[in-house]
């Protein structure tokens, strides 16, 4: 999948795709396995640690918000009135006055139910950050590389080609979406005890402390068990009078 600069929103994947792949990471890092993706309160957040970062958050009603920010690509966060949050009313505007109040964020996207959509950019903004940050999560490929390259595993070596199997597995569930609980633990548990065994500069658990049930607990929540109810952050009712950006 190709990225723009700046971004599009054809560039993203559907949003229960793009969910299931970051719920999936999310997972693993719950067990574990680091890769940079946490899960709390209905949102996968990304931080690569050197300031750059992203939230992807569920929304009910079949709807999505992606936000994020690419410290080389946040020039145009100083453009007088730039406002990424110039969408529908059910975007939820408390969150996003939270997320605000921490950091200015570099772009808002926002699923429907059926497509991606954003503001129009001014022609000044050249690169909004989406396609440095995201394309680790546009196939499930990458996505099993991005967890592979937190191992410290070369990619011609026996142990990347008996681990990419394994995590690729959990990214097929997690698209699926069909998994039982048991196939998960099973498909779960693969994966962390083989990332235990690793030598890596990026596990920061010993071998005996990689646990499948947060692992689980996390899958659970994200609604990528079967049977299993995502959780959910509720709509707005539309945007407050005179809600701007940055109330920080």
């Amino acid at each position: 999948m190709e990225f723009h600069a700046p971004g599009r929103p054809e560039d993203l994947p559907p949003f229960d795709v793009l969910w299931a792949r970051a719920a999936a990471l999310a997972a693993l890092e719950a067990g574990g396995s680091r890769n940079q993706h946490a899960y709390a309160d209905a949102v996968v957040h990304h931080d690569d640690a050197g300031g750059n970062e992203w939230r992807l958050a569920r929304i009910e009603g079949g709807r999505g918000v992606l936000v994020g920010a690419d410290h080389q690509c946040d020039e145009h966060i100083d453009i007088e009135g730039y406002d990424p949050y110039a969408g529908p009313d059910w975007l939820p505007w408390t969150w996003f006055t939270e997320l605000e109040n921490q950091r200015e964020q570099g772009f808002a996207y926002w699923w429907d139910g059926a497509a991606w959509a954003r503001i129009d950019y001014p022609d000044l903004i050249d690169n909004d950050g989406l396609n440095l940050l995201l394309p680790h999560l546009s196939t499930a490929e990458n996505a099993t590389t991005t967890v592979l390259n937190f191992l410290d595993l070369w990619s011609s070596s026996d142990k990347r080609r008996e681990g990419s199997p394994l995590v690729h597995r959990v990214l097929e569930l997690a698209e699926r979406g069909t998994g039982s609980e048991e196939e998960w633990r099973a498909a779960l548990d693969r994966v962390l005890v083989f990332a235990a065994r690793q030598n890596s500069q990026y596990i920061r658990c010993k071998a005996d402390e990689f646990d499948v049930a947060p692992a689980l607990a996390v899958a659970r929540a994200t609604g990528l068990v079967k049977g299993s109810e995502a959780e959910v952050k509720p709509a707005g009712k539309g945007r407050p009078e005179g809600w701007v950006p940055r109330l920080g």
